[in-house]
């Protein structure tokens, strides 16, 4: 009787430590899958990462100042989103005029027709700064003397504040629909590039894991 009852404890110890050890394996287990989904979710999340870095976006904009200065169409309509397509904003008059483009090689410029890779003429540095852009008087503009206008002169890239108010598109006799299209648009850009020398600028939004032109203002300052 005695040797059946330490048999019975004997059966017993090695169950338990057998659900120890098997409790222990799945914890490594389950440790080990927390820790490949979180290899797997870190790629994803340097992505999202990278839609705000300004390096990377850097590269994206030397990129379209390659293509613009090679008149590089092919290169320059990869810039352009075939749904949002590209608005560029002129003021031949006393008010801006908006032209949505979604081939550049279909855009004339309003001065006599010109292409959109004339642009390249009057832009021909531009070495980006991450900082706030400098502020501009009318007051300070003398194309004899060479002075933009501009607190500080040279090609500044910024966030987008500025110009999702600046409502150009509420006085360039656009229609109803084309003024919400333009509104649905505006929150996807996140990066302005402001050339001072000529007070041209480039805004940029990361759509569909590329950076896309979706708005360029080519407007002389005080012409009006």
């Amino acid at each position: 009787m005695q040797k059946l009852l330490w048999l019975g404890v004997l059966i017993l110890l090695a169950t338990s430590c057998n659900s120890e050890e098997r409790t222990a394996e799945n914890r490594t287990i389950a440790d080990g899958i927390d820790s490949l989904e979180a290899v797997q979710e870190e790629p994803q999340r340097q992505e999202d990462k990278s839609t705000t870095d300004t390096t990377v976006f850097k590269v994206a904009f030397e990129q379209f100042f390659r293509a613009l200065q090679t008149s590089d169409t092919a290169a320059i309509n990869q810039f352009i989103h075939r749904e949002y397509g590209l608005w560029i904003i002129e003021q031949p008059g006393a008010v801006p005029r908006m032209t949505h483009v979604t081939d550049i090689r279909n855009f004339k410029r309003e001065y006599q027709d010109r292409s959109f890779f004339t642009v390249k003429d009057e832009v021909k540095t531009c070495d980006l700064k991450e900082e706030t852009w400098p502020t501009f008087s009318c007051a300070d503009v003398d194309y004899e003397k060479k002075t933009s206008g501009y607190s500080k002169d040279g090609c500044f890239v910024a966030g987008p504040g500025k110009f999702q108010k600046s409502g150009y598109w509420n006085y360039a006799s656009l229609t109803e629909s084309q003024i919400q299209t333009i509104k649905s648009t505006l929150p996807f850009v996140q990066k302005s590039v402001l050339h001072t020398a000529t007070s041209f600028e480039f805004h940029f939004g990361f759509i569909d894991g590329h950076w896309r032109l979706l708005f360029a203002k080519l407007i002389y300052p005080c012409s009006a």
